[in-house]
């Protein structure tokens, strides 16, 4: 067994434990009649996360071999993916959540060099649903952004 594969998800781990904790103290809108808080969404994602790892931590446990492999624990996909997260916290603070979703989407696509339109049409209609479910289903207010906040 590779130590390399587990140092990841016990990372992640540690984070998700670290960001439910943040999460908690999320104050509650008083503005919201939702059927959800502000806490829902990080917290299921958060809790996600940690079963994922954990499935992921029990299967090298399972599957370990003796062999060392000598792969990078760094490649492109790895700091495209590190990146791509850190961009997004960023485009979503400034932009909100249409425009910056549906600019991840893209910028993913085109990073794997996906030619399918079907892919972009998806990325286009998924962003839509989930911001109408999320804005008249379960009356939350996603993220705006500072550009929609500057023209108020």
């Amino acid at each position: 067994m590779n130590s390399k594969n587990l140092a990841f998800p016990i990372i992640i781990i540690l984070m998700s434990i670290v960001a439910l904790f943040f999460i908690s103290q999320f104050p509650s809108p008083s503005y919201q009649d939702s059927s959800v808080s502000s806490k829902f969404f990080p917290s299921a994602i958060a809790i996600i996360q940690i079963i994922i790892c954990s499935f992921i931590i029990v299967g090298e446990y399972i599957n370990r071999k003796d062999k060392a492999e000598n792969k990078p624990l760094f490649n492109k996909y790895s700091l495209f993916g590190a990146l791509f997260l850190i961009g997004y916290a960023v485009l979503i603070y400034i932009c909100g959540y249409l425009v910056s979703t549906l600019l991840a989407f893209i910028i993913y696509l085109l990073f794997f060099r996906s030619k399918n339109i079907w892919y972009y049409v998806t990325a286009l209609v998924f962003t839509l649903v989930v911001y109408y479910v999320f804005a008249n289903v379960f009356y939350v207010a996603l993220p705006e952004g500072l550009i929609t906040e500057l023209n108020s």
